[in-house]
């Protein structure tokens, strides 16, 4: 029987995140292990489209009328759009990000959860408001719960009272285009990450400057080849944030043969237990006038040698989402990472 899967691919906001990336090399991968199935990915009017290496005989692409930006407003749209797609054809399965959660009665669906940056003081009052009173039933709703990362799986777990059998663990992967270039040579400390509070990024530059080295920050690269040179050129990436989903740049610099210096957190934690090597965990920079010591400590002694990015592949998180889709294990065998 072939199956109509809807994929929401509408980010929350046109830059680069890891919520586009996972929904490209998701749908590179997903229409080879589904074959007889129609998936129709839905992009945002104003999000941008998908890569022009995202394409399959059994894939389809849809602009859809819903802006990225506006929060909650955006998700009630989605939501309203869903739905009266549902009308139109029947599919089968939803996969969104967050939610929403549309006809459960009817339709098998996925919920993917990034973070749960809500419950940490992060994401506004409007999202923290939704978070804490009305997103947890969402969640109950869904047939399958998929976490980017085993701690993120365990937290909501935890926290919404989830049933652990529709908890299923498809974390973030490293791209194919991030590998080591034997010809950069490399110098001073790498940052990316958009300037935000949960990201910390002052304290970065502080540990740079105490430390007495250049520092590039990285906001918004659309292009992996750019954004890989830049890591393969640094001696060190420093990723000093608070709160994560998943540390995808993290992962990306191990990729490049690139150290890092990570703030001690479940999210960079999962890395190493995803098989990752060569990250130097230090306490999370504070607020006071000492800026971010351990770091510093650190960056002033020799970068690690032993590097290896996590062993988990965007082909595991593919099958694991088929074997999802399908409400079995018949999609194929990989490493399958337990709850943090």
């Amino acid at each position: 029987m072939t199956r109509l899967i809807v994929m929401d691919c509408t980010p929350y906001g046109a830059e680069p995140s890891g919520s586009r990336r996972r929904a490209e090399e998701i749908l590179r991968r997903l229409p080879a292990l589904l074959p007889d199935d129609v998936i129709e990915a839905h992009w945002a009017r104003d999000g941008g489209g998908p890569a022009a290496d995202v394409h399959a005989d059994n894939l389809v692409h849809a602009t859809v009328d819903v802006s990225c930006k506006g929060g909650l407003r955006r998700w009630w749209q989605r939501g309203r759009d869903l739905r009266r797609r549902l009308q139109e054809a029947a599919y089968s399965h939803l996969l969104s990000d967050h939610g929403p959660v549309v006809a459960p009665a009817r339709v098998r669906n996925l919920v993917t959860l990034h973070d749960l940056r809500f419950l940490h003081g992060y994401g506004g009052v409007l999202r923290s408001f939704y978070g804490r009173t009305c997103y947890g039933r969402a969640l109950r709703r869904a047939a399958v719960v998929l976490a980017v990362a085993p701690s993120l799986g365990a937290e909501a777990q935890a926290r919404f009272r989830l049933d652990p059998t529709r908890v299923v663990i498809a974390s973030n992967a490293v791209s194919p285009a991030f590998e080591p270039d034997p010809t950069a040579t490399r110098q001073g400390v790498l940052v990316v990450s958009r300037d935000e509070p949960r990201k910390a990024r002052g304290a970065a530059l502080a540990a740079a400057r105490a430390a007495g080295l250049e520092i590039v920050v990285v906001d918004a690269v659309r292009d992996d080849a750019e954004l890989r040179r830049h890591y393969a050129s640094a001696s060190w990436l420093l990723a000093p944030s608070l709160h994560e989903g998943y540390g995808m740049t993290v992962a990306e610099a191990l990729a490049c043969g690139t150290p890092v210096i990570a703030t001690d957190h479940a999210a960079h934690r999962d890395i190493e237990a995803l098989g990752a090597r060569g990250i130097g965990f230090v306490p999370p920079p504070t607020r006071t006038a000492d800026g971010w010591p351990e770091a510093v400590r650190l960056l002033q002694g020799a970068p690690p040698r032993d590097l290896q990015a996590p062993t988990w592949t965007w082909d595991d998180a593919a099958r694991t989402l088929a074997a999802a889709i399908v409400g079995s294990d018949t999609c194929g065998e990989g490493p399958r990472p337990a709850l943090g």
